[in-house]
């Protein structure tokens, strides 16, 4: 057999040689060699035990890839990594030489990739730090939050020198929407810096506290809210005043009963000739509270007094336009049109002046009527425009 087999081999073996070189050129037709780009990360290993990575250098890398497509079309690129190994580091600067892993063994990485990173380390420290509560959210209607409490009050922060330093505090956000009843829970805490920032790459024992919420029920009322202004510019006035929100939820031990409505500070509109939105804090008696935001938008437009009307403006068209009516639950809003009795500003509400006849036009003195005793505001005299 084997005299027959080595029988006219040097034709046997051509024809074999044939053979590859076809399956080759087919394999390369259907399948041919091509290149890929990918993008890895830089993994530290090995870090001693008393020691934390602050910072890698660089912290991805860009890996060339050869071989075939169809090895290319089914790479997990989520397995290839280059690792640097820390056994041998020590605190500070590092030269760590990297080592790519988790390329398959149907592909070739190329050359040209960086082959080392810059790793610093630091000693490792242990610091105790303050726990704070912060409050997102409003409880429940009639409800309000008497305290919120952490335990353990204090926790330990773990990590290295340089970073645990920057920690001032440890809070835990809890979020109080629509509670109703006291209760108690768990909650993942987080380092801040002394500007609230956020500060990463540290740990904590324990990772997580309790935190008990008390809640009171209590009286609550929803009021309008009244916009108290000052005198526009000398020879403008006052012809749209709106409140955003119209009304605020307020609650107290007492008073609740007697409050018809909530005011506004006296809003400086001495130089407002248009449009323009305030915020401004509300003047909540000081045995109420508000339930939310203590201030409102407050859009105030004002128009010239020669505008429309053709007349000339008197002294009384810089005081702001009175309400034509007020809700009949507040008749103590209402503005008296007697000359020398009008509020230092319109309630919430005003609507527009159309430039028609105006009460106070030419029928009051020179002078501008003198606020009530019981404001907390004076406003300017205003100039009598020119001609």
């Amino acid at each position: 057999m084997l005299e027959s087999s080595l029988d006219n081999w040097p034709l046997k073996a051509l024809s074999l040689g044939i053979a590859i070189i076809l399956w080759f050129y087919v394999l390369g037709a259907e399948d041919p060699q091509t290149t890929q780009a990918i993008t890895v990360p830089v993994r530290p290993i090995g870090e001693p035990s008393d020691l934390a990575t602050i910072s890698v250098t660089p912290q991805t890398v860009e890996l060339r890839l050869r071989g075939r497509e169809s090895a290319l079309e089914y790479l997990q690129v989520g397995r290839i990594r280059l690792e640097a190994n820390l056994r041998d580091a020590k605190v500070g600067e590092n030269e760590v030489a990297l080592r790519v892993v988790g390329v398959p063994q149907t592909l070739s990485t190329l050359p040209g990739y960086p082959t080392t990173a810059a790793v610093e380390l630091d000693k490792i420290i242990r610091r105790a730090r303050p726990v704070y509560a912060i409050r997102r959210g409003e409880p429940a209607s009639g409800f309000v939050i008497e305290s919120v409490r952490p335990d353990p009050e204090e926790v330990t922060v773990i990590g290295a020198t340089s970073v645990v330093r920057r920690v001032a505090r440890v809070v835990v956000v809890v979020d109080a929407s629509g509670l109703n009843s006291t209760m108690e829970f768990e909650a993942e805490v987080e380092a801040r810096d002394h500007r609230d920032v956020v500060v990463n790459g540290v740990g904590f024992d324990p990772a997580r506290v309790k935190v008990a919420i008390s809640l009171r029920q209590v009286s609550v009322k929803w009021v309008p809210v009244r916009a108290v202004l000052g005198n526009p510019p000398p020879g403008w006035r006052v012809v749209g005043v709106t409140t955003s929100p119209p009304g605020v939820t307020v609650t107290g031990e007492r008073g609740l009963d007697a409050v018809g409505s909530v005011s506004t500070v006296s809003v400086n509109i001495s130089g407002l000739r248009g449009s323009k939105t305030y915020t401004v804090p509300l003047n909540v008696p000081a045995e109420l509270s508000v339930l939310g935001a203590a201030s409102v938008e407050v859009t105030v437009t004002t128009r010239s007094a020669t505008s429309g009307a053709g007349a000339e403006p008197s002294a009384g068209d810089s005081e702001p336009a009175a309400p034509d009516e007020e809700p009949e639950e507040e008749p103590e809003e209402d503005i008296d049109e007697q000359p020398g009795n009008q509020e230092e500003g319109p309630a919430e509400g005003v609507q527009p002046d159309d430039g028609g006849s105006d009460t106070s036009e030419g029928g009051g003195s020179d002078e501008p009527p003198a606020p009530e005793e019981d404001e907390t505001v004076t406003t300017p005299e205003p100039e009598r425009p020119g001609p």
